[in-house]
């Protein structure tokens, strides 16, 4: 099913390909461009809410990681389920700075505005604002606005505010830090939608030591639960105007008057720089020492500089991973658009990995998923690949927490948890979560491709190998032989509307791949590297025969099918359910999990997610082109759309079997996902798996990429009434581009590269261009 695409107005917000433009103040869309403007380096994020802090529909800054934690509270508990909850804290807002000339507060809502403008350039990655402001006194006010987030200098927030006046007034202008978290908030919970965050019910952040010094003001904060600690420190420079200043303090807002008359012939200028710095609690003192030092050198460098330094690097970023479609600038704004969240997402990791929303709002908790390894990964690995490392490194540093949960579990190995900061498992309702074991093959098959496109060695040996052996002996461990078979049962699939299931196919056959790479791992490195080997087997105490035992589970792993109807069941039983009725269930009762009883959704044949088609994609090589299209043919028509995580999917796999129209109306939900508030929760944040899936389905899809064994084959159908699409991919160090047109593929690298188009090998050379006529295919408007 698929949702009504209700795209913004053009006349509000026209098409630029390099921005998003806001041409008049629209307070009806605020729950959208709170998330559509909002900024973050991957470190920390704000949402792109107004200057002045009202009117709001959410507030929110974050810092990736820095959390707080509660206690579960199961009515009816059980050995072993979650009792500690993780949520990611909006930490104090230093965005809001108050306007008042000749005593008059500029207000977006109620002052009379006769010229506006916003915009976010995906060039400059700066967030700017223009607009004339006319008071009931007659004078006319310009103010102009700049907000970054640096992503060469993680911790800081920079702003820069510049207003004049067409006559002399009086104008104060106050700049706060404030802590919302601990104010009311509007939409910050529904207790009805689990895709939202938990509302806390205690006091988060303790406020600490605090230092004043000039214009800065620093002050430390504690959590209530977690024992992290927080420094803000903020720092002001006012220009152009003579002026008074004072400094209103209290533990959650601290507020810098500036006062001054302003003629026309002087603006005044103000640069505010904010750093946010997490520690324990016990070092605070040396987290303020590096805040104080980050925001008084990001005031003496000035805006202009730090404008600049966010340049270079979109700069960079674009020639790594623009993808260029020649099919209306609304389409390459949307894909840009998601590029640049993809950027904003990742930058400056930390050691962290990339929540389900970034850092653009706090829906799910700001809990890491599979999401980032399936559908994010592929994007990273192609285009900053030492970006990828860290998430594979970030999930090593996470390995004990998973050995711990496999214990409580009963098994041997490493079991991830299916959402979580810390490493332990924070989710409660363990039928859709702990129970979704596939996460642990979905880490190894993100690292099995980052390992076969980059050649990353060091990373195989240093931490790889150890995640695909502790995972293979959960999967050993799990499973077990029924005559000469391999079962898993008592799983949940990607499809979180069909829970605890035996021998659920996308689990099973990404299991198998777990254990194989294991084992070829085991042997690779037995050969390559025997010392680091001999080490890593005793300190594992990995057994003489344990790869053996993998191999042999792989090779007898069951795969469910169906003869009848030449399909891949999802799992052992779900043929013999009941057909849902989408006649009956009007489109207001999606999506279903907030209008029926898991009980009731689990009976019945329908899926929230791709699942066995998302087998086929990962592992297409493994199944048959006929038993693919049979399976999509079957279950796309019962997928909801219910996630975000299916259309990128189901766009990809219909362009396999030349559905072009099935294919585009996927291709553009998930493209408009957040832009067009498909899912109803854009106001939550940026779907970041959907974004990522917008990159997949324009190079899996479009392109027909396919890279099983680091082998890369392209089979290209390019959508009617586009020309081009052009992108560039970044394999085992060579830099390769892409060029599709509607009747050739265009191909060139910067070193020697093999590759397939349309099962023909082609043998690239460095600097010299091969263009491929591309046969005409037949397309099938729907399915069959």
């Amino acid at each position: 099913m698929i949702r009504q695409r209700t795209p913004l107005p053009d006349d509000v917000y026209p098409d630029d390909p390099w921005a998003i433009v806001e041409d008049r103040f629209a307070p009806r869309f605020l729950y959208l461009t709170e998330t559509i403007f909002a900024l973050s380096n991957g470190y920390l994020g704000v949402r792109g809410t107004s200057d002045e802090g009202a009117p709001v529909h959410l507030h929110g800054t974050f810092v990736n990681g820095f959390h707080e934690t509660w206690p579960i509270e199961h009515p009816e508990s059980a050995y072993g389920l979650a009792t500690t909850g993780q949520t990611i804290v909006n930490v104090p807002d230093a965005t809001t700075i108050e306007i008042e000339v000749d005593g008059e507060t500029f207000d977006l809502n109620s002052s009379l505005l006769v010229g506006y403008r916003r915009w976010l350039d995906f060039r400059t990655a700066v967030l700017e604002r223009r607009l004339e402001w006319k008071t009931s006194g007659g004078v006319g006010v310009s103010i102009q606005s700049r907000r970054l987030v640096s992503f060469t200098r993680r911790e800081l927030l920079a702003g820069r505010l510049v207003v004049s006046t067409d006559a002399v007034a009086d104008v104060r202008v106050r700049s706060r830090l404030v802590n919302r978290q601990d104010q009311a908030q509007l939409d910050v919970t529904d207790d009805r939608d689990p895709r939202r965050a938990h509302a806390l019910s205690h006091r988060v952040l303790e406020p600490r030591a605090a230092t004043m010094e000039g214009l800065r003001a620093t002050q430390g904060w504690a959590t209530g639960r977690s024992g992290m600690g927080l420094i803000c420190s903020t720092e002001h420079l006012l220009e152009g105007v003579d002026h008074d200043v004072a400094v209103q303090r209290h533990a959650d807002d601290i507020a810098f008057d500036f006062s001054f008359r302003s003629t026309p012939e002087h603006p005044a200028s103000l640069t505010k720089a904010t750093a946010y710095v997490v520690t324990d609690e016990g070092s605070l003192g040396a987290g303020r020492h590096v805040a104080d030092q980050v925001v008084a050198q990001a005031v003496a460098d000035g805006f202009d500089r730090l404008a600049a330094e966010q340049g270079d690097v979109m700069a960079d970023f674009w020639q790594r991973a623009d993808v260029q479609v020649e099919a209306g600038p609304e389409i390459q704004r949307a894909v840009r658009w998601t590029l640049f969240q993809l950027h904003q997402a990742s930058h400056c990791l930390d050691g962290h990995s990339i929540p389900a929303k970034g850092l653009t709002g706090q829906a799910y908790d700001g809990h890491y998923f599979w999401d980032t390894e399936i559908y994010v990964m592929p994007f990273l690995t192609y285009t900053n690949p030492s970006r990828a490392s860290e998430i594979l490194r970030f999930r090593h540093r996470l390995l004990d927490a998973a050995r711990r949960r496999a214990a409580v579990l009963g098994h041997r190995g490493a079991l991830f948890p299916w959402r979580t900061i810390t490493g332990e498992e924070a989710s409660a309702y363990f039928p859709a979560g702990t129970a979704q074991y596939h996460i642990d093959a979905d880490i190894v098959f993100a690292l099995k491709r980052y390992v076969e496109l980059t050649g990353d060695d060091e990373l195989l040996w240093d931490a790889g190998v150890e995640l695909a052996v502790e995972t293979a002996r959960m999967w050993a461990d799990l499973g077990f032989y029924r005559g000469n078979r391999f079962h898993i049962h008592g799983v949940t699939g990607p499809d979180e509307y069909t829970a605890l299931v035996d021998d659920n196919a996308y689990t099973n056959a990404m299991a198998r791949m777990n254990l194989r790479f294991a084992a070829s791992c085991v042997r690779r490195m037995q050969r390559e590297q025997p010392l680091h080997w001999s080490q890593m087997a005793e300190r594992l105490a990995i057994g003489p025969d344990e790869e053996s035992e993998w191999r042999r589970a792989a090779d007898a792993m069951y795969i469910p099918y169906d003869p009848t109807l030449g399909i891949t069941p999802q799992d052992d039983d779900f043929l013999s359910k009941e057909p849902w009725d989408f006649e009956a269930v009007p489109p207001s009762k999606y999506p279903l999990l907030l209008h029926f009883h898991p009980l009731t959704i689990y009976r019945f044949q329908v899926l929230k997610q791709a699942d066995v088609v998302l087998a086929d994609f990962l592992l297409g090589n493994e199944f048959s082109p006929e038993l693919k299209k049979a399976n999509f043919d079957y279950y796309d028509p019962i997928t909801t759309g219910d996630s975000s995580l299916s259309a990128c999917v189901q766009a990809i796999m219909a362009t396999e079997f030349g559905y072009e129209d099935d294919a585009m109306v996927h291709f553009e939900h998930a493209l408009f996902m957040d832009l067009a508030d498909l899912a109803g929760n854009t106001t939550a944040g940026v779907h970041m798996a959907s974004a990522g899936g917008v990159w997949m389905a324009l190079v899996y899809g479009f392109a027909g990429l396919r890279d099983y064994g680091g082998r890369l084959s392209f089979t290209p159908r390019l959508p009617a009434g586009w020309s081009r699409l052009a992108f560039p991919l970044l394999v085992r160090g060579v830099r390769l581009e892409v060029e599709l047109a509607p009747a050739s593929i265009q191909l060139r690298s910067t070193a020697e590269l093999g590759v397939e188009v349309n099962g023909v090998a082609v043998d690239l050379q460095p600097g010299h261009a091969v263009t491929v006529e591309l046969p005409i295919t037949p397309r099938r408007a729907r399915r069959d």
